[in-house]
């Protein structure tokens, strides 16, 4: 792998030993002795055949340094932030929002590396431990080389280009919404089979995130249900469970929000809907979600068009669409025409 083709992953954090100790974890190389070089004050490279790890100081005394690496083309491969023991949730996600306004990149990109004695089943924030960092630069590795016409690529690679198939990585379709607007029947419609459990209910049907793969369109769209995480009563350790596995079933593939209302309801619950978003997934959400309107056919009978309807709506509703920008798709899930999930797909390509 040449210079040009390694994979390259930025260290971001305030403790200097805990980055030179996880470049010393992947590379071998020993950094301990180097905390007094003058070099560590500023952006420096560290890499074996297949990374190129840079080291950055603290963010607040070399921001400039920082920013100048994200302004590159192309921008880094990978982004860790690498915290202590002891460390607070709140803290850290004021870190990521910060590094997200200083560099660009969006909070879900910012991966946290946690202590190896940490889990990652109840943070806010996408992280992995120390211990699991090797297997999410092993995944970031294959799908650095699959899509990459330099290199050489498998024969099942080769049969999929052959066959006209979409080449890159999956897309993910993460389904938010409250309870009984259709989520769990819309990521069936999507996938055109029956994955999720869906039944008319007024309570929360999916309980835990679920994730199916297949192709849609011509290409690899993993479809995550989640529960209701924005029901005021779910306790604040439940709701940032289930933001940080959707993260995890995420991991490094783009992402797209798929924001599900019911177009016959619109509850008081959902006017303030986009800030519980903002909170659960990070202020860039919003550019990438779609609002996905279900029950197509209660328009029909009230013979209403879509378009009627999104400029008749309640002005909350109207905030919520503009904010979005006006990316709205109307659903029927009793209905298997495909065109539908085709104008779903078309409004997610202009996002990406």
């Amino acid at each position: 792998m040449s210079h040009k083709e390694k994979i390259s992953v930025v260290l971001l954090g305030e403790v200097a030993s805990l980055k030179k100790a996880l470049i010393t974890f992947i590379t071998g190389k020993d950094l301990s002795n180097l905390h007094r070089e003058n070099h560590l004050k500023k952006s420096t490279i560290y890499e074996n055949d297949t990374y190129q790890f840079i080291y950055t100081p603290d963010m607040q005394k070399a921001q400039d340094d920082i920013q100048q690496l994200f302004c590159r083309t192309p921008q880094p491969d990978m982004c860790l932030l690498v915290v202590e023991e002891g460390f607070s949730s709140n803290d850290v996600w004021r870190q990521i929002e910060a590094l997200s306004r200083k560099t660009g990149k969006p909070t879900e990109e910012i991966i946290v590396v946690l202590p190896s004695n940490q889990t990652t089943e109840s943070y806010p924030f996408r992280c992995c431990t120390l211990v699991q960092l090797p297997t999410e630069l092993q995944n970031l590795s294959d799908k650095h080389q699959g899509p990459n016409t330099a290199r050489s690529e498998s024969p099942r690679a080769t049969e999929g280009k052959a066959a006209g198939k979409h080449a890159g990585p999956t897309l993910n379709l993460v389904l938010l919404g409250m309870a009984g607007t259709g989520k769990s029947a819309s990521g069936n419609t999507i996938l055109r089979s029956r994955h999720f459990a869906s039944r008319p209910s007024s309570s929360s049907v999916t309980t835990e995130c679920q994730a199916q793969t297949a192709e849609v369109g011509g290409r690899p769209v993993r479809v995550i249900d989640t529960p209701d995480i924005f029901d005021d009563d779910m306790k604040t350790s439940d709701r940032n469970k289930h933001v940080s596995k959707c993260r995890q079933l995420c991991g490094s593939d783009p992402c797209v929000y798929i924001l599900v209302l019911h177009v016959s309801r619109f509850t008081d619950g959902e006017r303030d809907i986009l800030k519980k978003l903002e909170r659960a997934f990070g202020k860039e959400v919003m550019r990438r979600t779609v609002l996905l309107f279900t029950r197509g056919n209660d328009l029909e009978q009230s013979q209403m068009s879509f378009q009627e309807f999104l400029s008749e709506c309640q002005p909350d509703q109207k905030k919520i669409i503009e904010k979005c920008s006006n990316r709205c798709v109307l659903f029927e899930n009793t209905n298997p025409d495909s065109q539908q999930v085709e104008e779903l797909m078309s409004t997610v390509d202009g996002i990406r």
